[in-house]
This record gives C-alpha cells, structure tokens and sequence, in this order.
C-alpha cells in the first residue's frame, strides 16, 4: 500500500483535473484523433478524442491497469490539444501533475517540448533558457525532432540570431515551401558580421551564396540574371531552387528608370533657406561628379523648385515634365503633393509622409507593379527616431541590459528616447526578467536638474546621504567616496552637443573607481558638433555615438571633403550632414530601382549604408565612433 499512495495521489489529482474539465469543455473543442491502445482484440481502431476524453480516457487506463505509460502518453497529447484550443492554463496543470513521473526517454523529450511551448510566453523565462532546455532534448521521432527545432527557430529569431534560427527551420522541414521562404529571409536579416560565421550551419551554404551574389551584382541586372541563371545550374535540386523567390524572377525589368530631367523641391528662400541650400549644393556636388562621367547626349536636366509660399499645386505644374522629383524637404508639403501625383510620377521625398503606404502584400503583387510604380514612391529622411532606434540596437548588441536613460524636455530628444524604448522593448522580449531591467530615465529642464536627475538615478545621492548618517555616529573624520549602483551598465543620452560636454564628465565623476567597470555613455549624431569647442573631445572621452561616414574619420569621398572644405571652410557640422543628404538623393536615383526590389542590397553612401524597406522607406544604418585620447576612432562592426 505504501508504493500505491502516490500513486493514488496522482491519481486523485487527475480526477479533479477531469471535473474541471468536463465542467468547462464546450462541445466545439477542436478534435484531436488518438490511436486506442489494444485491450482485448488484435485489430487497431481509431476514434476521435478531446483533450477532456483524453484525460478521461488516462484516468481510466489508470484505474484499470495501472499502465503509468498509457496513462502519461494520453496525458501528453491531452496537454498538446489544450494547447491547440487556446487553453493553456489547463496544459501548464498536467505539466505540473506529470512532473516526476515520466519514464520513457520519448515521453520525458515531449514533455520538455511541452514545458517549452508553456513557457512561449512567459516574461519570467528568456529565449536563451528555453534554448538550453530544448537543446537537451535527443529526439529519434521525426515529429518530435520536427517539432523541436521549430521552437528552437522561433527563440533564436527572437534572440535575432538569423542565421542560428534559419538552419533550425530547415533542420525542422527544409522541404518545406513556408519553411523555405521564411529561412530566405532571415538570411537577408543577418548582419555582415553573422555571415562570417555562416560556415558552420549545415543547411545555410546554398542561402547565403545566393545573398551573396545579390550583394555582388545586385546593381548590374544584366549580369545578375546570368549570375542566378548559373546559380539555378549549380543548385537545381536544391528546395530553395524549386522554391525559388518571386522577386528575383521579372529581373529584365530592372533597367535604370529615365533621368533625363529631374526636379528639384526645397525651401530656397524663408527661414528654411540655409537649409535648403546646403541641401542643393549636395545635389549640384553629386550631379556635376556624375555628368563629368557621362556622355553628353545623356546628361540630365536639372530643375531647382522653391517650396516656399508655393502650393502643391503649383509645385505640380512646374514639375509636370519631370521624370524624377526629388523632395519637398517639409512633411506638410509632402503630406499635400503626394496625393496630387500621377501614376508616371517618380519621387524620392527628403520626409516621410505621415501615413506611408501599406506594405506590399507579396512578391507577385510587386511583379505587377514593375516596372512604373514599385519604385514610384520612395521616402528618404534623416529622421532622429531611426538613429534613436539603432542606437537601442547597437547598445544591445554590446551585451548592456541596465541602461539609465537621459533626455531633456525638448520634444525631439522625447521623441527619440520614445523611439529607444519602443526598440528596448522588442529587443529584451526574448529575455527572462531577471536577465535584464526596465530603463531608467532620467528627464531634465536644465543644468542643475541635469546633474540632480543623474545623481539619483545612479543612486550617488543617497550614498551621500547614507555617508552624512554614518558620520553622525563617528567622533573622528572618516575617510569615504560615494558609489554608484551597481547594475547600471550602460547610460544612453538624448540631448544638445553643449548638454553633453556637461553630462559625460557628471557620469564620469559619478561612477566610483573601486568597482573596475567603466560605464559606457551612448548618444546620436544630434549630440555631437565637431565644432563645437577646443576642449569638446577632452569632456567627451569615452562617449560612444553615431554619425555619418561623411563627417568621421576615413571619409569615403575624400576628394570631395577636400573641396567642401575649400568652398566652406567653417561650415557647420548640421550643414555638413544636410550636405551629404543631397549627395545621397541624387546618387540614389539610378540605384533605387534595384534597392527595392532587392530589398538585401545596400547603398554605401555618405549618410550611412542605405537600404530600402518593405514601405518604401529608405533605412539608414550608421557606423559607430567613440572619442578616446580626444580623438575620434570608428569602431569595427
């Protein structure tokens, strides 16, 4: 009897599972069909069971044989049909009931998996113990092991390790035409630095050749169709062949759009008119280098359009025998002309338009669309929340988890702290609780405020205090240094270029040198001025940011540079960049075809690597500097 009472136990337990269940289970729960284990006849039947007759069905074989693996397996596939019908409160209650008291090596690998998809969803369990977990799993049964690898590609999306998540999706079915797809995006997900470890992903050789002969050739159509017509060759059994992407079929039609005459929107007089012109002195830079180049039956017209005072429909009208428009620079201007335009109209705004167009459903929609109108609409912006939003990547990717945050009133700098916090969020998703924390922020109106507000959220103030306290109690002087908290790793500021020569050195201060970390100051390009002051890099050592190519060591375009600085020597930094910008537009034009319909090809222009996304949007990915010895240096990706 001794042996028997857990057993009992258990058993009670699961008869009170099934009064829950039958009290509750409505009859349009989705069947699930169960072999019947034999009782007294040789033939195999087959009925369709719920997951409350499965449990039944348990708790009878119990009682009557005693069969503890009878019982466990019915209970497994209970636990997956609950799961199935959106009723995992009663899947995490068998969970906890079988604990124990698996003991086939199968069933254990399931109820794992099980444990797996009930934790899918916690907060309290990350992706990377859900890996461990389902990497300890050594599934034989090809459902199992299917089935394994699916939830593995699903944590390591979420983790954005691509590549890792691509080759457990094949491991999982690489026949598989969704399957297929899915791991060919993923692929063009990772970054250039996961693809140098591509090798070691048994499944990934045929997709990353195939990004990269894209990259290679993506801006020659001609050679490209032969490149992917031998690629094709070489690969011709392969499921990524068979399942071959739709947007790299139609490519004859990828031919450069014409140019023959491109106008020219900005704000060349009124208060934007600085600029406005910085902008089209970058467009007269990049269109003067491009003609010297080209035959002069082929050069283009150039048409400047002043956008102030000026309607929409006057912008229309003087723009109406345009192959290209560039601009307007204002969002309320491109918010009036786009509506306005007419399906031959080809635009590259300098804003994004309040209401971008929905994405395109699917490649064969796109197919349709070529050659006029998949490109008709592009958006090019030097949006601050973008660079916000790839700063909360790049601090991530750095392995920083506690970040303290700090912005002042300015809307701008509270809309890029908003737009840091949107992509913090969606990065720690696949975290557990205690493998991160929420950050803290700190807001400011002014100097003192400023330190205050640092003070305390590194929590140096109240170790002041706590030291005024211990001093009360001593008769002699004591020797002490304030400390800071201990789980802050990181301090991320939105703020103007004066603001940040004061806060760097207040962190700096702040952070006590007994624990023999260095706390990393993180900004934007909106923080730096390279004119500011002489003894700006001295005040900013260590400070981490992100800018343009143009404006860093090691421009890319150093003849160029060596001009500009001839013509305008004390231009200030923000002209420099809205210089840059109307390079990149210009160049941009012949290229743009190809970006969107390629969406893994990159620009490298002098505003960052430029990309074009599923709206339209051009993407701007910018390098990473940080300033030491007061000198900048540009950090390898």
């Amino acid at each position: 009897m001794r042996r028997c009472y857990p057993w009992l136990l258990f058993g009670l337990s699961v008869t009170l599972l099934l009064n829950g269940c039958g009290s509750t289970e409505p009859t349009t729960r989705v069947p699930v069909k169960t072999p019947v284990p034999e009782v007294q006849t040789e033939e195999h039947t087959e009925t369709t069971l719920t997951p409350a007759m499965m449990v039944a069905r348990a708790q009878d074989i119990w009682q009557s044989t005693g069969d503890v693996n009878a019982r466990n397996g019915y209970l497994l596939d209970a636990a997956q049909g609950f799961l199935a019908n959106d009723a995992p409160a009663k899947a995490s209650q068998i969970s906890y009931m079988l604990r124990g008291h698996i003991q086939l090596p199968e069933q254990q690998n399931r109820y794992q998996l099980l444990l797996v998809e009930l934790y899918g969803n916690d907060p309290r369990v990350g992706s990377a113990q859900r890996l461990e977990l389902l990497q300890s799993i050594s599934a034989f049964d090809p459902a199992t092991k299917a089935r394994k690898f699916a939830l593995m590609a699903t944590d390591y999306a979420r983790l954005g390790q691509w590549l890792a998540a691509a080759d457990a999706l094949l491991n999982s079915d690489d026949a598989n035409p969704e399957y297929v797809a899915k791991a060919w995006q993923w692929v063009n997900q990772a970054s250039a630095q996961q693809l140098q470890d591509s090798a070691r992903f048994t499944k990934l050789p045929a997709y990353v050749s195939l990004r990269q002969l894209i990259l290679e050739h993506g801006f020659e159509p001609d050679l490209l169709r032969q490149q992917l017509a031998q690629y094709q060759r070489v690969f011709r059994n392969h499921p990524l062949v068979t399942h071959w992407p739709n947007n790299l079929s139609n490519l004859e039609q990828l031919s450069q759009t014409n140019r023959e005459h491109i106008a020219v929107m900005l704000p060349l007089s009124g208060r934007l008119q600085v600029t406005g012109m910085a902008i089209k002195e970058g467009i007269l830079a990049a269109y003067f280098n491009d003609t010297s180049a080209m035959n002069a039956t082929r050069i283009p017209q150039l048409q400047f359009i002043d956008t102030n005072d000026t309607t929409a429909d006057e912008l229309i009208t003087a723009a109406a025998d345009a192959d290209w428009i560039i601009g307007p620079l204002l969002k309320e201007n491109v918010d009036a002309l786009l509506p306005k335009l007419s399906p031959q109209h080809r635009i590259l705004t300098l804003n994004r338009p309040e209401a971008t167009l929905p994405a395109l459903a699917d490649s064969e929609q796109q197919q349709e669309l070529l050659p006029a109108s998949f490109s008709s609409q592009i958006y090019y912006a030097l949006a601050p929340e973008d660079e916000a939003s790839q700063l909360a990547e790049r601090v991530f990717s750095r392995g920083r988890r506690s970040p303290v945050l700090v912005a002042s009133e300015n809307t701008l700098h509270q809309r890029m702290q908003d737009a840091f916090l949107t992509r913090w969020q969606q990065l720690t998703s696949g975290l557990a609780a205690s493998q991160h924390s929420a950050p803290t922020l700190v807001t400011y109106s002014d100097n003192n405020t400023l330190r205050e507000g640092i003070l305390d959220a590194l929590d140096v103030a109240q170790s002041k205090e706590r030291i005024k306290e211990i001093q009360s109690f001593a008769d002699d002087e004591l020797y002490n240094m304030a400390r800071n908290r201990r789980d802050i790793d990181a301090v991320v500021v939105f703020t103007s270029p004066e603001q940040t020569e004061l806060v760097n050195p207040v962190i700096e201060a702040s952070i006590s040198p007994f624990g023999g970390v260095t706390v990393p100051v993180f900004a934007t390009s909106r923080s730096i001025d390279y004119a500011q002051s002489r003894n700006q890099w001295r005040d900013l050592e260590n400070l981490h940011f992100l800018d343009m190519p143009w404006v860093l060591p090691d421009n890319p375009a150093p003849e160029l540079a060596a001009q500009t600085e001839a013509l305008w020597p004390q231009r200030p930094t923000p002209l420099q960049r809205l210089f840059a910008f109307g390079v990149d537009a210009y160049n941009l034009l012949p290229r743009i075809n190809s970006m969107a319909w390629l969406p893994q090809l990159q620009y490298e222009g002098l505003t960052g690597a430029l990309s074009v996304n599923q709206h339209n949007e051009i993407v701007r990915s910018l390098p990473e500097a940080v300033v030491t010895q007061e000198r900048v240096q540009v950090l390898a990706e």
